[in-house]
């Protein structure tokens, strides 16, 4: 009887949360770093700066984490590269799918309060 081995798929959690710290720490500064521009021209509070930057570092930290468990299942190389790049963008279009449906509810409520109080 032969035996075949199956190609490992563990990863490292020490490497996947390291690379999602560091995709929060990365996509959390360039939120802000955009947003404050946005809080020089008054478009935005640094309250809603410093929130909307979090939440942006978190999606990117999540996306990296994501992106790097998948690509620690491949062998290495240009592959990896775009099994990553495929699993971050996946979550971040899932993320913003989410954002945007919860936030036009948020918009529909309010209206319709709105409409109702006048």
């Amino acid at each position: 009887m032969r035996v075949y081995s199956t190609p490992s798929s563990s990863y490292n959690p020490k490497y996947v949360l390291n690379a999602g710290i560091l995709g929060t720490v990365v996509g959390g500064s360039a939120a802000l770093g955009m947003n404050l521009h946005k809080v020089r021209s008054n478009e935005m509070t640094m309250e809603q700066a410093l929130s909307n930057s979090l939440a942006k570092g978190a999606g990117a930290g999540v996306a990296t984490a994501v992106g790097a468990a998948a690509a620690s299942t491949i062998s290495g190389g240009f592959m990896s590269v775009v099994v990553m790049a495929a699993a971050a963008s996946s979550v971040v279009y899932l993320l913003n799918s989410v954002g945007k449906s919860g936030s036009e509810k948020v918009k529909s409520v309010s209206k319709k309060e709105e409409s109702e109080n006048v």
